[in-house]
């Protein structure tokens, strides 16, 4: 018996041993890049970049840097997403510029519904649409500009 629980230990201690290299899932690797809001219509030019974050490797979840920028603030965060759609938006911050009551109202909006966000969908037209859910729940809706 006691042989056996070693065995065991060993197996677990070999297979969790060695190289990490994991790979991100082609469908999830298609978030990284620069997005451009198109919806809801928006008189401002917003973006969303994402960056795979290198420091936290790839297993079920994918870890990614997310800035871009908002109406009048630039801002920055990080996302996890997964393969099966599932997508969570953290530490959601920005600078802290003021500017017309519209666009504050705009901003402000934008980053409840960012810090909101639970599932992605990327279609094959270079869209990604960010589910969100909270008091109003919506999508956002952006095309991939680089």
């Amino acid at each position: 018996m006691k042989s056996a629980a070693i065995a065991v230990c060993v197996i677990l201690l070999m297979t969790q041993c060695g190289s990490d290299n994991r790979e991100v899932a082609p469908g999830v690797a298609k978030l990284v890049g620069t997005w451009q809001l198109v919806g809801p219509d928006s008189a401002y030019a917003v973006t969303l970049v994402l960056a795979l974050d290198t420091a936290k490797p790839p297993k079920d979840v994918i870890h990614f840097i997310a800035n871009g920028k908002s109406t009048i603030n630039t801002y920055g965060g990080f996302l996890s997403a997964a393969v099966d759609g599932l997508m969570v938006f953290t530490d959601v911050n920005s600078t802290k510029i003021g500017g017309s009551p519209d666009a504050t109202n705009v901003e402000q909006t934008y980053f409840t519904d960012l810090r909101a966000v639970v599932r992605y969908e990327l279609q094959a037209d270079n869209r990604l649409r960010l589910y969100y859910g909270g008091n109003s729940p919506g999508v956002l809706i952006y095309k991939k500009i680089g």
